[in-house]
Parts: C-alpha cells; sequence; structure tokens
C-alpha cells in the first residue's frame, strides 16, 4: 500500500469549534500528521492554550476567533488562513451546541440558536471556503454530524437530531455541486466520545450505564478512533470517496 495516500503534511486545514472535544481531537491528529492547522471557534483564551500546546510540540497552528453565525466573521476567517498560509485545503466543519428541552416547551429562540450554529454555521464556512477551494481546483469539506443525525434516541434535543440530520442533507448536495471542481465532501457521524456536550452523561451514572448499553462495543469512542477518520477524509486516500457518511459509533447504530 502507498502509504503517501494518507499523508497530509502542509496541507492546511481550517478546523471550526477547535476549542474543546471533537474539535481538540480532530485538529489534534490532523496537526500530528504534518498538517498546518487554523483553529477557529468563538472562546479565543482556550483557542490560544490549545495553539501553544500544539506548537510546543512542534506543530503548526494558529488560532483565530470565529462565530460561525456571523457571516462577515466567517469570511474572515478563511482570508486570514489563505492570507498565512497561501492555500485552504481542508475544512472541518465541526462547531456545534445542542439544547434539551421536550418539544412541547421548546422555545423558538432556543431552536433558532441550534440551527443556526449546527446548520447555518456549516452553510457559511462551506460557502466561503468553496470560493477558495475552486479557485484552487482541489479541495476537503468535512462535517461534522452526529449518530443522532441518523437515529432518534430517549433524549430531548429536537432541534440537535435536526439540524444533525439536515448536515448529512447538505454535505450530499454540496458534493454533488463542488464535484466537477475536484472538492470532496463528506460527513462524519460520531456516536459517544467524551466532550462538553457529552460531559452530563460521564457525571450521571445511570445516564452513563444506558448509554453504554445502546454500544454494542460497550465503551466510550477514542480521540483518534475520530481523528483518524478524519485524517482519511483530508487525505487523497479519499479522494474518490465524496458525498458519504461515515458513521464512528462503536455500532450504536445497528439497534
Amino acid at each position: 500500500m502507498n502509504h503517501d495516500l494518507f499523508d497530509v503534511r502542509d496541507s492546511v486545514c481550517l478546523v471550526t469549534g477547535a476549542s474543546s472535544g471533537i474539535g481538540v481531537a480532530i485538529a489534534a491528529g490532523l496537526a500530528e500528521g504534518g498538517a498546518k492547522v487554523v483553529l477557529a471557534a468563538r472562546r479565543l483564551d482556550r483557542l490560544q492554550k490549545f495553539e501553544r500546546s500544539l506548537s510546543a510540540r512542534g506543530y503548526s497552528a494558529k488560532a483565530i476567533k470565529c462565530d460561525v453565525t456571523d457571516e462577515r466573521d466567517v469570511s474572515a476567517a478563511v482570508a486570514e488562513t489563505v492570507d498565512s498560509y497561501k492555500s485552504l485545503d481542508v475544512l472541518v466543519n465541526n462547531a456545534g451546541i445542542t439544547h434539551v428541552s421536550p418539544t412541547h416547551q421548546l422555545s423558538l429562540e432556543d431552536w433558532r440558536r441550534v440551527l443556526d450554529v449546527n446548520l447555518t454555521g456549516v452553510f457559511l464556512c462551506a460557502k466561503h471556503a468553496s470560493k477558495r477551494m475552486i479557485e484552487q481546483k482541489k479541495g476537503k469539506i468535512i462535517n461534522i454530524s452526529s449518530v443522532y443525525g441518523v437515529m432518534a434516541d430517549t433524549s430531548p434535543e429536537l432541534p440537535y437530531y435536526a439540524s444533525k440530520a439536515g448536515v448529512i442533507g447538505l454535505s450530499r448536495q454540496l458534493a454533488l455541486e463542488l464535484a466537477p471542481y475536484n472538492i470532496q465532501v463528506n460527513a462524519i457521524a460520531p456516536g459517544f466520545f467524551s466532550s462538553e456536550m457529552t460531559k452530563p452523561i460521564f457525571e450521571d451514572a445511570d445516564a452513563l450505564s444506558y448509554t453504554l448499553s445502546r454500544i454494542p462495543m460497550n465503551r466510550v469512542g477514542l480521540p483518534e478512533e475520530l481523528s483518524g477518520v478524519a485524517r482519511f477524509l483530508a487525505s487523497r486516500a479519499s479522494d474518490y470517496v465524496t458525498g458519504q457518511l461515515i458513521v464512528v459509533d462503536g455500532g450504536w447504530s445497528l439497534w
């Protein structure tokens, strides 16, 4: 096998939601592979701490404050990435939030807030990143959905489920539109990984027991088990893969 197929050395990768959880795992995995990683999120202090951590290990990282729901922020983040590295090879749309509430008590404001980050944010980042990728005639867009984009569960998080299902549909349509420009668009649906969003489950013994009981492998996913998939989708190994969803959930969605 030609292992250079999985090489991401010197690729310029913009990762949103890179201040915690899955975003940190994916950004670290790409940086460890030799990529130039641009870390984007709202919490600049956390980004800068992560940037220093990666830089201290000899990796290339740059922190940029960005609210993915603000088109001016998104446009500026893409422009700063290109100005700094003269390219934008990979976009990882990871920024996401949730809101727990029975639907009959869910406010329109909370519905819109989740959809704005989880779905509109993906659209805005893809819109501006793809402009540069079209000029380059190459690029990779990796959208982070969720196992909850393909299945239902007992937790009442309707806007989260809806937005993550929307990310899958967006990825398929965008893949079709961008295929003529040698741009691949794919989605990853993570299952149960450690993150700020899943912290309440780890702190609740009953919730943790229930969640693990739903996973055939009966364990939490490891960071490298997600970052490895992202690295595949960021590399030449996936040049003929587009419009696809890769579920990384230990078998959860098999039920």
